[in-house]
């Protein structure tokens, strides 16, 4: 799946996380992701947290808002794509 980035969200104790709408497939929590930036790799990272507004889920169809988090980058901007 695929997701862009539309807001960047700094939560306390989580560090940032890419508010981001899911515009392809589906991303599962838990999930191994390559953040892109225009053509660049940014990094390979796997899925910590995913959530749909406040509740915690494991998957997010194409359509569905979501916040995700990584277990180690978080250098999010608007724009960057995570698949």
């Amino acid at each position: 799946g695929q997701a862009v980035g539309q807001e960047v969200f700094n939560i306390g104790g989580l560090g940032n996380i890419a508010g981001s709408r899911c515009t392809d497939g589906f991303i599962k929590k838990g999930s191994n992701v390559r953040v892109m930036r225009g053509d660049k790799i940014l990094t390979e990272d796997k899925i910590r947290t995913l959530r749909n507004f406040k509740a915690e889920v494991d998957k997010i169809e194409g359509g569905d808002e979501c916040g995700v988090g990584l277990a180690i980058f978080e250098d999010f901007e608007v724009g960057d794509i995570i698949e």
